[in-house]
């Protein structure tokens, strides 16, 4: 008899996490679980089974006002608690925040399953008490959270910040993004519609136009290097977009920036760049910088909370602070201060000056995106929820 369980995340949209979530429907064992996938948006850019099960509990706009998004939780988390139990789910895996706290607040309907939930994000960042609405989201938070069987970050510092700043006490079960090795490099060999000039050296950073993101930071440190021989390209598309577009043009940058729109194969892109540029001011667990690993490409990244220095360097202190004058010559990769532009510009130099030593990033990255290969995380998935649907 197969296990009834749940898949809640937002949307499958062009994001990491949503490809996470991809990946799980794709390659857990269809014979052992009946997975039901419940979204509240009907975005859908990732390739799923044609017959996988979807329920909506709500068709939302996908950029509508955070006010709307926060007033609406009691009422989808009464729907989450009613498909459930409707149809004898045995186990819910909430995927990123707001649904994470919908999980959690469906125990207060009369939720039966068992409830795990997936943090992809660095929480502080997220919820801040800097305002009374700021406060009431973390009440909500810590009581929401603490209504889940277990919490399974992507990352340690993911863990450590929900355990110390948050004070929740759970069952922690850490578990890597699952990557598909196998696609991303057939995806990589397929020529791309847009030709990458061959005569510079080519910087690249893929990801949705929003504020997190921080795309800024790369046009800002493009412009601290406008003398240097290099082409930037940025894939996404989001609401950020124009205004990035307008900078760049503002700034005179148009002959070093160049935009390519969101495509779900941006892999044909970043096989024939020569490093990869991370900018973000807060992740979970960054998966594209995984993904730049399998396809071979050196990696620049800040210091954000969470992941990127657990990637990069893997046996360093989470609390390593780096000065903004300063960059790490990392594992596998370059860390630069978070959110300065100075230190990203001194980042992007040394590589410009040391393509040879940059090179042995390359074989080296290939191997640490190995320990991501999806059958293997998802088997770590399955290890977990076969322990608690036992219970």
């Amino acid at each position: 008899m197969r296990k009834k369980i749940v898949v809640l995340t937002y949307s499958l949209g062009g994001a990491g996490a949503e490809r996470v979530v991809a990946n799980l429907l794709n390659y857990l064992d269809r014979e052992k679980y009946d997975i039901h996938l419940v979204l509240m948006n009907t975005d859908i850019e990732y390739e799923i089974f044609p017959d996988q099960k979807i329920h909506y509990i709500e068709k939302s706009y996908r950029y509508e006002k955070e006010f709307f998004k926060f007033i609406k939780l009691p009422m989808l988390a009464y729907r989450l608690a009613k498909y459930c139990n409707r149809n004898n789910i045995e186990m819910v895996l909430a995927v990123m925040s707001r649904p994470n706290l919908i999980a959690g607040m469906a125990r207060f309907f009369g939720l039966k399953s068992t409830v795990l939930i997936s943090e992809r994000c660095y929480t502080p960042d997220m919820y801040k008490k800097d305002s009374l609405t700021g406060r009431i989201k973390v009440a909500l938070l810590k009581n929401c959270y603490k209504k889940a069987d277990a919490i399974l970050p992507n990352s340690r510092g993911a863990a450590k910040a929900l355990q110390e700043q948050f004070g929740i006490k759970s069952n922690y079960h850490i578990v890597k993004n699952p990557t598909n090795i196998r696609k991303i490099k057939e995806l990589a060999e397929i020529p791309p519609e847009r030709a990458l000039p061959a005569d510079k050296f080519t910087f690249i950073n893929v990801a949705t136009f929003r504020s997190e993101k921080n795309q800024d930071l790369l046009v800002d440190a493009a412009a601290e290097l406008k003398n240097e021989d290099f082409r930037l390209i940025l894939i996404g598309k989001g609401e950020e977009l124009e205004r990035i577009k307008n900078k760049v043009h503002t700034l005179g940058l148009d002959d070093k920036i160049t935009f390519i729109n969101f495509t779900d194969n941006p892999y044909q892109y970043m096989k024939r760049a020569d490093c990869f540029l991370l900018s973000s001011l807060t992740e979970g667990f960054p998966n594209v910088l995984i993904e730049s690993m399998v396809c071979g490409l050196p990696i620049v990244s800040v210091d954000c909370k969470s992941g990127p220095r657990e990637l990069l360097a893997p046996t360093s202190s989470l609390d390593t602070v780096i000065a903004s004058n300063e960059i790490e010559i990392a594992e596998y990769g370059i860390l630069c201060a978070n959110n300065c532009k100075t230190s990203l510009a001194i980042a992007m130099k040394w590589v410009l000056n040391n393509k040879e030593k940059v090179q042995v990033y390359k074989q080296k990255g290939i191997e640490k995106a190995n320990e991501f290969e999806i059958k293997k995380v998802c088997d770590e998935f399955s290890v977990i929820f076969d322990s608690y649907l036992k219970k």
